[in-house]
This record gives structure tokens, C-alpha cells and sequence, in this order.
């Protein structure tokens, strides 16, 4: 494929490559050539032979790096990007390059425990000396540079930072390159991330009028072109000369963040907080409540001590006698290892796997209480014997309060049947109090309603009795009680609170934080009018508190686009109900889409069906096919355990709608998701065998989730990932 010579030049300069390096025009065509040809090396070569003849050449360096960053050859990468930073210091591009290239290495366990900077991190400055040569138009290998940097961010953890470079990339690739808003939204999704650090921050304006204006502009001026260091350095000059003017260290921290200085980020949210508390009149400023909450999640210098997860191993005395016991005990439970948890796995998999509980398992679920209910205290893996290693068995579990007791009921259920513990390994770190990660075993037969009362049941009782009572690190060690009767801590205990009912509110009636803050005697969280609030750029976190009749149908419009960016679920349940009431919106917002959402929004079972039964309402008002609206139902049949209605459904779908093009994929789909039906290779492999499953629900437990939550039966294994990871 021939090379378009009115193309920008790949030397970065911004011009066309017929009026830049047009006598490279020719040999840039046959490493085009070559690399269509899936020849990388012989372009390398190429590349390496014309540079000989014409040295320094910023095209050609460009070309030789981004082919060896291609071929993961960083060493000769590194080494031409040298050269072409040396042979043109002020090519955005060369400096894109060397961003490119150091987002591209992993630290390794020397430089992580020497405490060095990530590399993402110096990839950020490397990209700033790009941006702040860019004059014009953003090249496309600076482009490529805020993306690799944006993923490089992602995968160490930094959020602020990373949402910045994406939402960058995104803003200057326009709507042909979706990537970055795909990770966003990907990244949204993670249930464990709290709603605080999934919304935007914007900058704040600075008072019309005041001294610090015209500077204040020409900073944000630099932050919406991406030169972030060079805002952050004038804005920290600004609030040198203007201490009490609170927007700054605001907007100073803000711009701190994105170029990925938690530090700087952290502590100027609080220097916000503490000078908006100090300036009002009335109560504690909801700015203040959210700044220090979001400090709260990022501050690694406060985070609450965890406890180790430790694998202990101990041999095999007697393999019969130890399976039998294992089989046998009423203290363990048999557990299947998911696809995902077997390829996690390094060498060959357990034979047999087991939970180990703290009581024994009831013989029926029906009418359990947090009494009766077992819960997860270890998980037990049996190994046979392989070629380098003897008969082995596992023991996976916290090292906390209940250690020993766990001990001891491994020790009663198998006895002599294993031998000495051989090793200890520490396999990871649990995060926050044991008693906040409650972990249960209910009986098969227990009914969804009383699993779900046992955990709201726990949860209550903890939040309500222990929470209080237990020293933070944020709150300076002292308890939610004592904090809140410290004048001086009363923003921070109300912001953990707000940090606990964000990463709790999934699973937790609304109904008990305001129990708790009663308790604690902090103030209730006020109404607010959408008159006299911005409600395009609002926290998403003060939306609930919004009288949202009274806003307008744009601001609806917005705000639930805000909302499903964000995976804001409890928001966006809110917006679309409002939404789905407003004519004006039925052309953007079409009611059946609102229909289906809200069926997938509602906390409560009869509400979604109700939904449902409005999609099929409409359905049948315009001659669609309903089959959608029954899959639909389907699902929500089968996680509340209502296995006769979910059968029903099945049946009508066979009968009424199978024909229907699409319909048998997605009902096999939505099975199979739900473990209802085998996989395609095993309907195979029954179907060879001359059987012919028949789609049906049994009455297995409902969920299957492999997250260690509150109120799940099994746990997960492995652990320790990051929210997000580049494929």
C-alpha cells in the first residue's frame, strides 16, 4: 500500500509528509511494505541501513522504536529513543516515544522494594515534555502516548490519574476511536469501586471579578490542552499569594492527581476541606464531607491494617481415612472449583476441595438465623501425589482472632489422618476488620428470603454495634463514637461514613446509615433544589438527595447519561424512573430501553417484574415479539430461586418463541450463564452418549457468585487483583 504523501509527516513535526521528509517518501514505503507483510525485522533493517545514510533522521527513529516497542525489544527501543531525543529535544513526538516506552516496562521485586517510582509515573512526566511542545494539533504518536499512558496508570492502581489520560485520548480521538471510553466504562463496572472515584472531577471557576482570575484562567486554559504540570505550577503559585481563596488548592489538587501525585492529591483535598469547613456558616459543606472522603479511599498512609492470608500445608498420614473425614464431616463442605479458579491454578489441580466451617452445616436452610448459619472459615485442598511432591493438603484462611479456633476444628475433624503442617506461606492480605467480611455456608434448601434476611440481619448488627467501636487510622486511631464528639474530627468520621455506605450501599438498607448517623449524632444529609445547583456537573453522590421533578428535561437527559457512564446503579434507578414518566424524552430516552434498565435496577423483585410486564405491554402495543421481555424475567426467576416460574418461562419460550430468529441462542445463553444447562462440549459429549438434556431449573442454590462477600456461600481463591488489567 502506497504511502500518502499528504499524511502527517511520522517526524511529528505536523506537516504533510510531501512538505517535510518527502526525499524519505520512497524508503518509508518499503517499511510500510514490509511490516504489511508481517515482516517487522526486515523493516528493522531497512530502517537501520537508511539511517546509516542519513543519521538523525526524526521519521525514521520514530518508525525504528515504535516497531521495536511493537517486538517487545525495549533495550533497542530505549536506545533509538535516546537517539532521537538527542537528535531533535523539541519533537513532541520523541518525547510521546519515551512516554510509550516507559509505560511499557514493569518494575521489577528490587525496585519495588527499594520503594521506586512506578514507572506509569515517569511515563506521565516524559508525556507532559510532549504536550507542552505540542503547538497545535496533537500528533498522532502523542495520541498513542496518552492512551499506553492511560493503560499504564490503570494497571498500577492509579485511578485519578488514569480517568485523566483516558478521558483525554478520548476527548482528542473523537467518536471513530472508542477504546478509551470502552476501559472507562469497563473500569465503571467494578462493583467494588465506590461512586466517589468513578465521577469526573471538573475544575472550579474562580470568583468573576476577583484579583486571581485572569491567572486562574490561563491555568485552566493549560489544563484543557493537557499541560497539567505547567497549571499545577501556577496554580500552587496562586494559592501561595491567595491562602483563603478555597478553589484553588481545590483545582491545584485536581491537576495534581491526573499527573499521577497521590500525594499532592490528597493533601490538597484536605487543605479544600479544612478551608471550606472553617468559611461556613451552616453545618459541614458537602464539599468538604466529599474532598475528605475521597482522601480517605486514596491515602495509603492511613489505610486500615489487614490481616495476612496464609496457605498452610501439611502432609498425608493417611489418604482413605483423610477423603472419608473430609467426605463425612458436617464442619466441611464440598466445593467445585469454577473454570476461572482451575486455570488460576499452576501444575495440576486438587483432587478435592473443601470449605471448612466454623459449625456445623444445619440439615435444612429453611427459617436460618446467623445462629444456625455456618460461615467460611478456610478453604482445605487435597493434592495426591505427583512426581516431585508427596500426598499433600491445603489449608487457605486469615490469620485472625479465629486462627487458632479454625486450627483447632481441623485438628478435631481429621485427627490422625494428617501429619505434620510442613509449610507456611503467606498467600496474600485481606483488607479491613473480619468481622465486616462475614462469609457463610447456608444449606442448599435455604430460600433466597432467608439468606438475604441473615446477611441484612449481620450486616445491621455490625454496623450498628461493632463500626462505631472500632479505632480507625483515619480518624487518628480513634473510634466512629469518639470522632464524632471531636469537633476536629467531624468531617473526617462523617466522610468515613460516607466512604462505608458507598462501598456498602449494594448489599445494606439505606434505612440503617441513617440509623447510624443518628447513633453517631451526625447531621442527616439535607434535600436539594436543582434550581440552585449546576446539575451537569453535581456529584453524582448528592444526586439521590435531588428533588429531580422539579429539573428539567435536559438536565434528565444528562444526568442519566452521567449515570450509566458512571455504572451509578442506585442513581441511575432514580433518573430513570423520572425519565421514564416525561414525554418530551421519549425520542432520546425510548421508554422501552428505561423499561428494560429499570427491570435490571430494582432492588426488589416485584418492582422489576412490574417493569417488565410495561415492556411487554409495549411490546404488544406495536406487534413486537415479547420473547425479550420473558428472557428477562427468566433470569430475575432463577437468582431469586423461583425455580416452578422460571420452568414455566422456559416452557412458554419453547413453545411460543423458539423459532424466533435469535431466541434459542439467547435462551441457551442465558441458561448456560446461569449454570442451568452444560456446556456445548459436554451436550456433546451426552449427545453422543444418546442423551438429549432437556433444559430445565433445578433447584440448586441460587447466586454462585466466587467473591468473598458478606453473604455469599463460597469464596474466591487467588485474590490480589487490580481493578483493571491491559489485555
Amino acid at each position: 500500500m502506497a504511502v500518502d504523501p499528504y499524511a502527517p509527516c511520522p517526524c511529528g513535526s505536523g506537516k504533510k509528509l510531501k512538505f517535510c521528509c518527502s526525499d524519505l517518501l520512497g524508503e518509508i514505503e518499503k517499511v510500510q511494505r514490509m511490516l504489511e507483510g508481517d515482516q517487522p525485522r526486515a523493516a528493522l533493517a531497512h530502517l537501520e541501513k537508511t539511517l546509516a545514510k542519513t543519521p538523525g533522521r526524526a521519521s525514521l527513529l520514530d518508525l525504528k522504536a515504535s516497531i521495536e516497542l511493537s517486538l517487545g525489544d525495549l533495550e533497542r527501543a530505549q536506545q533509538t529513543v535516546q537517539q532521537h531525543l538527542a537528535a531533535d529535544p523539541t519533537n513532541p513526538s520523541a518525547h510521546a516515544q519515551a512516554a510509550i516506552l516507559a509505560a511499557s516496562f514493569e518494575p521489577g521485586p528490587e525496585e519495588l522494594a527499594g520503594g521506586a517510582a512506578p514507572s506509569s509515573r515517569q511515563a506521565v512526566m516524559h508525556l507532559q515534555d510532549a504536550m507542552e511542545l505540542v503547538s497545535d494539533s496533537i500528533p498522532a504518536r502523542v495520541l498513542q502516548a496518552i492512551g499506553a499512558v492511560g493503560q499504564a496508570l490503570l494497571a498500577d492502581g492509579d485511578l485519578i490519574a488514569a480517568r485523566a489520560h483516558l478521558w483525554l485520548y478520548q476527548g482528542v480521538a473523537g467518536e471513530q476511536d472508542t477504546r478509551a471510553m470502552e476501559l472507562l466504562m469497563r473500569l465503571n463496572r467494578a462493583p467494588e469501586l465506590p461512586l466517589l472515584l468513578r465521577d469526573n472531577l471538573f475544575l472550579r471557576e474562580a470568583p468573576a471579578g476577583h484579583a486571581v482570575e485572569a491567572e486562574h484562567d490561563e491555568a485552566q486554559l493549560l489544563a484543557s490542552r493537557g499541560q497539567w504540570r505547567r497549571a499545577e505550577a501556577l496554580l500552587e503559585k496562586l494559592c501561595e499569594n491567595h491562602p483563603d481563596l478555597d478553589v484553588l488548592p481545590y483545582n491545584a489538587a485536581v491537576v495534581s492527581g491526573w499527573i499521577g501525585d497521590q500525594t499532592k492529591f490528597v493533601a490538597g483535598l484536605r487543605k479544600f476541606a479544612q478551608l471550606v469547613t472553617d468559611q461556613s456558616q451552616d453545618g459541614l459543606p458537602d464539599d468538604a464531607v466529599e474532598s475528605e472522603a475521597i482522601a480517605q479511599l486514596l491515602d495509603a498512609s492511613n489505610r486500615e491494617e489487614g490481616v495476612d492470608v496464609v496457605r498452610l500445608i501439611y502432609s498425608v498420614a493417611d489418604e482413605e481415612t483423610l477423603v472419608d473425614k473430609l467426605t463425612r464431616s458436617k464442619r466441611t463442605s464440598a466445593y467445585k472449583l469454577s473454570d476461572s479458579e482451575l486455570h488460576a491454578i499452576e501444575g495440576l489441580p486438587p483432587r478435592h476441595t473443601f470449605l471448612l466451617l466454623d459449625r456445623d452445616l444445619p440439615e435444612t436452610g429453611v427459617g436460618a438465623t446467623a445462629e444456625t448459619t455456618p460461615r467460611i472459615v478456610g478453604v482445605l485442598s487435597y493434592y495426591g501425589r505427583q512426581t516431585d511432591k508427596p500426598e499433600r493438603l491445603e489449608l487457605v484462611l486469615d490469620r485472625d482472632e479465629q486462627f487458632d479456633a479454625t486450627l483447632g476444628v481441623l485438628a478435631a475433624q481429621l485427627g490422625d489422618a494428617i501429619g505434620e503442617k510442613t509449610d507456611e506461606q503467606v498467600a496474600g492480605r485481606g483488607a479491613g476488620a473480619p468481622s465486616m467480611r462475614s462469609r457463610w455456608r447456608f444449606p442448599d434448601d435455604t430460600p433466597v428470603a432467608d439468606r438475604r434476611r441473615v446477611v441484612a440481619d449481620e450486616q445491621r448488627r455490625v454496623l450498628l454495634e461493632e463500626w462505631p467501636d472500632k479505632p480507625l487510622a483515619k480518624l487518628t486511631g480513634k473510634s466512629p463514637a469518639q470522632a464524632a464528639a471531636d469537633p476536629a474530627l467531624k468531617t473526617a468520621v462523617t466522610a468515613a461514613l460516607m466512604v462505608l455506605e458507598q462501598t456498602s450501599a449494594a448489599s445494606v438498607e439505606a434505612g440503617v446509615f441513617t440509623e447510624l448517623r443518628t447513633k453517631l449524632g451526625l447531621p442527616t444529609p439535607e434535600a436539594i433544589d436543582p434550581k440552585l445547583v449546576d446539575l451537569e456537573t453535581i456529584p453524582l453522590s448528592r444526586v439521590t438527595r435531588v428533588d429531580l421533578t422539579k429539573a428539567t428535561d435536559d438536565d434528565i437527559f444528562s444526568l442519566y447519561k452521567r449515570t450509566e457512564l458512571a455504572g451509578a446503579t442506585e442513581v441511575a434507578r432514580l433518573v430513570a424512573k423520572e425519565a421514564v414518566g416525561r414525554p418530551g424524552l421519549a425520542e432520546d430516552l425510548p421508554p422501552e430501553d428505561l423499561y428494560g434498565r429499570l427491570a435490571a435496577l430494582e432492588p426488589e423483585l416485584d418492582d422489576a417484574l412490574a417493569w417488565i410486564e410495561r415492556g411487554r405491554q409495549a411490546a404488544d402495543g406495536t406487534g413486537k415479539s415479547n420473547a425479550g421481555w420473558d428472557l428477562a424475567e427468566l433470569e430475575l426467576r432463577v437468582v431469586e430461586g423461583q425455580f416452578e416460574e422460571a420452568n414455566r418461562i422456559v416452557g412458554h419460550l419453547r413453545d411460543e418463541h423458539l423459532k424466533e430468529k435469535g431466541i434459542a441462542e439467547r435462551l441457551y445463553e442465558l441458561l448456560y450463564a446461569l449454570g442451568a444447562v452444560p456446556s456445548a462440549e459436554e451436550m456433546a459429549r451426552m449427545q453422543g452418549d444418546g442423551m438429549s438434556p432437556e433444559p430445565a431449573m433445578s433447584d440448586a442454590p441460587a447466586g454462585g457468585s466466587k467473591l468473598w462477600t458478606p453473604g455469599s456461600d463460597e469464596p474466591a481463591t487467588g485474590g490480589g487483583s487490580k481493578i483493571w488489567t491491559p489485555s
